[in-house]
């Protein structure tokens, strides 16, 4: 039987294409030197300050993709080291972070003068007390208030240590320098970020229960550093305290100044607010610290919900009568909200507006070299697909970059590594294709904070398009 002409045709293709050699399977990079990526992550720990650590980032970026069944082992070596070789806590109630040769050179003293070694106080070598809670349970960093020579972490303590019956431990970090709004200063943030990461590699604390709280000055750092490191927090409760604002020439944040006077609340805070939930208590008559400040960040907060419908939650205790006093009945209500939160350590959209030029990430978005009040908004707008904006404030004497730099970090929580990455940018793509596995995505995200629930795998670098800075949103 003949067959007709089509089937004729379809059996010869098919004949001709099972003679054809099959495609060899695509091959894995061959495998990295171990022992040289283990000197380059060693090298990294040892590095005396960000610019070293920066130019290590810089090679480990320029070496070849890591095969995909080599990524475990390498995670494992590098959380093994930064294990082994940060910073740990003493298991007691009074205790101190830095040897003295770090205080020395973080109060830009020569760390190799006896003079200046021995005129080191406790509170220059990064003073804590802590109260410990359950293995495995939270943590909760409680920032005193203050001000100018005044502050005592011990009031810090007496307020917060409830929440050791929540199961949480409690650290009260006594500010090195008591300062007016000492915890929005750069030394006084890194204190508090490796107190917690110290907290992490040595007292067994979930890193997505982190959280922030205090009263005052306090209030001022829970909202400050709450904002600046989302990321690493599941919630945060100032008490008395307000974003940093900027006033007109010759006003200041009191209660009588009006709010014509307000100009506005520093950059770097609200915007990073999207998934970190807040408890905010004020009353009306505060005296020493006024509450226009945060009726404004309230403010801003309710527009982005509206822009962001379920993102940006918070809750406003706006009292009256209580003046500079804790809220009426203490805070263990706040203490039993703060121990059912927990960190969204994968969100599919971020927000990072920049502040201090070392905090390099934010989520999956890296960035090193940025300027203080730059504003990322990335977002998974499909399976493999992100959508990312860039916009900088324009300020006197800067000349705004044309395109910004950013790194996206990415791991199998949010992406599928095997299959193509495409990220657009208000209809320009920026990034379509593969993205191997990298030891650079490894190196800058387990390092820094040896946290095993946030980590990435692969990385792609863009250079953002700039849009024009609004104050809200882009």
């Amino acid at each position: 039987m003949r067959l007709p002409p089509a089937a004729a045709a379809a059996a010869l293709c098919a004949v001709l294409l099972a003679s054809l050699p099959l495609p060899a399977p695509a091959e894995e990079p061959p495998a990295p030197d171990g022992k040289a990526l283990d000197a380059l992550a060693a090298e990294w720990m040892r590095a005396p300050d960000d610019d070293a650590r920066a130019a290590v980032e810089a090679r480990a970026r320029a070496l070849p993709p890591l095969p995909a069944s080599s990524v475990e082992a390498a995670a494992e070596r590098l959380f093994a080291l930064a294990e082994k070789s940060g910073r740990r806590l003493a298991r007691k109630g009074r205790a101190t972070l830095y040897t003295p040769a770090e205080a020395a050179a973080m109060q830009g003293k020569d760390p190799r003068d006896p003079k200046a070694l021995k005129a080191l106080k406790d509170e220059d070598l990064g003073l804590y007390l802590l109260n410990m809670g359950k293995p495995k349970g939270g943590l909760l960093i409680a920032m005193h208030g203050g001000g100018e020579n005044a502050g005592d972490a011990g009031s810090a303590q007496s307020i917060w240590a409830g929440a050791t019956a929540q199961g949480m431990t409690v650290i009260a970090p006594q500010a090195i320098d008591l300062v007016s709004s000492a915890w929005n200063q750069e030394k006084q943030e890194r204190f508090v970020l490796d107190l917690i990461d110290a907290a992490r590699r040595t007292l067994d604390v979930d890193p997505d229960r982190v959280c922030l709280a205090g009263h005052s000055m306090g209030g001022d750092g829970s909202w400050m550093l709450g904002g600046r490191n989302a990321d690493r927090l599941a919630a945060a409760a100032p008490l008395a305290g307000s974003v940093m604002p900027y006033m007109k020439q010759g006003a200041v944040n009191r209660l009588q100044t009006p709010l014509s006077s307000y100009e506005g609340l520093q950059e770097g805070v609200i915007a990073n607010l999207m998934h970190l939930p807040l408890w905010i208590h004020h009353s009306a008559d505060d005296p020493n610290e006024a509450i226009h400040p945060d009726d404004i960040a309230t403010g801003r907060l309710r527009t982005l919900q509206e822009r962001f419908p379920g993102r940006y939650e918070f809750r406003y205790d706006r009292v009256d009568g209580n003046g500079h006093a804790l809220p009426k009945g203490g805070v263990k209500p706040i203490l039993q909200w703060m121990a059912g939160r927990t960190r969204r350590a994968h969100p599919d959209e971020v927000v990072w507006e920049t502040w201090n030029p070392w905090k390099e990430r934010m989520y999956w978005l890296f960035s090193r070299g940025h300027r203080d009040s730059w504003r990322f908004h990335a977002k998974i707008v499909a399976p493999n697909a992100v959508e990312v904006t860039g916009t900088t404030k324009p300020l006197a004497g800067r000349t705004a970059p044309a395109e910004m730099a950013l790194t996206l970090l990415l791991g199998p929580e949010l992406f599928d590594l095997s299959k193509p990455l495409k990220v657009t940018s208000g209809g320009k793509v920026l990034f379509e294709g593969r993205v191997e596995p990298s030891f650079f995505a490894l190196m800058a995200s387990i390092l820094p904070r040896n946290d095993p629930k946030q980590w990435y795998r692969a990385h792609v670098d863009l250079k953002v398009p700039r849009l024009p800075w609004k104050e809200l949103w882009d």
